[in-house]
């Protein structure tokens, strides 16, 4: 008896089938198993004795046969269960990783969306970071621009503030040389005061009147502007000069019962323009406040103590500068 084992796989459902068919044959020798006799022992040299010898032969063969055969189907059907089992394990295992592959998939599928998202949304911080660098660019430009700009102001300053350095050193240099000149042109201011003080303590000459440092003359001669300023310095003097109340006092005191005196102040050089012989500008005056008014082409100042007089006598006052 010896068996076949066939093998069906079903190409839709994965699965195999298997199909054991046993295949029993008759042979001669079953004879031998059905009608077992004893065996009479024989002669060795006996056709009997070989004949017998040959059956026992046979029949440990076929068991031992039979043995091998129904431990190989024991395999042979463990190899099958196992290999069924293996089978339906794959099949659950490829079950779930389909199941796992599909939720990986949809995964998948969602992770692209979110990504697609993420890029869509990556493209407008990537425009504003664009905007940003441009920005950036311009605002460094600039910057440098203005930091050229300072560093250019900051030379500038730099330059004028040593130049303000040396003009306030030389300033402070000549505001020292500018009080040690004030010192010392007080000093001589009282040297020349005490030197005038000095001079005038001396007697003025013979009809000459004295006021301060100076000395007056009262000349009795009737003449013009001109001649009596001539006479004036012709003596060494000059036409009175007026410049405070003292004076205006004395003056009126010199002239006495005097209707006109002629003093130093005229417009000749310029009309209108009242200058003191001594080059000075009229700016106080201590007579009438329209004169002198120039009128009837006068260009010379008078003054008189009398306004009703028949004739007009021309005196002139002349000082004496004894320096």
């Amino acid at each position: 008896m010896s068996e076949e084992i066939y093998e069906n796989c079903d190409g839709f459902s994965g699965k195999k089938i298997y199909k054991i068919n046993k295949i029993e044959t008759m042979d001669i020798n079953d004879q031998i198993y059905n009608n077992e006799r004893p065996i009479v022992p024989r002669k060795k040299d006996g056709v009997g004795d070989q004949h017998s010898v040959s059956c026992q032969w046979w029949k440990r063969y076929s068991g031992a046969a039979a043995g091998c055969l129904g431990l190989l189907c024991v395999l042979l059907l463990a190899g099958i269960i196992g290999l069924f089992l293996y089978q339906r394990n794959q099949l659950t295992s490829s079950n779930t990783l389909t199941e796992e592959r599909d939720q990986l998939q949809t995964c998948g599928n969602n992770l692209t969306e979110e990504r697609d998202q993420l890029q869509t949304s990556n493209n407008t911080p990537n425009e504003e970071r664009d905007q940003l660098q441009t920005s950036d660019n311009t605002l460094t430009k600039e910057r440098n621009q203005l930091q050229t700009r300072y560093n250019t102001l900051t030379k500038e300053r730099d330059k004028l503030q040593t130049r303000y350095n040396t003009l306030t050193k030389e300033r402070d240099q000549l505001q020292t040389r500018y009080n040690i000149l004030t010192k010392e042109r007080d000093q001589l201011q009282k040297e020349t005061e005490r030197l005038k003080q000095s001079l005038v303590e001396k007697v003025c000459p013979r009809g000459w009147k004295k006021l301060g440092s100076r000395c007056y003359y009262v000349s009795t001669e009737k003449k013009s502007w001109e001649e009596s300023r001539q006479d004036c310095r012709y003596r060494g003097a000059d036409l009175v000069v007026i410049k405070n109340q003292e004076q205006q006092t004395f003056v009126n005191w010199l002239c006495g019962v005097k209707n006109y005196v002629w003093i130093g102040l005229t417009d000749s050089v310029s009309e209108g323009t009242w200058k003191w012989v001594d080059y000075t500008t009229l700016t106080t005056k201590y007579w009438n406040s329209k004169e002198p008014n120039g009128g009837r082409a006068e260009n010379c100042v008078y003054f008189y103590l009398l306004v009703l007089v028949k004739y007009i006598q021309y005196i002139t006052i002349q000082m004496y500068n004894t320096l």
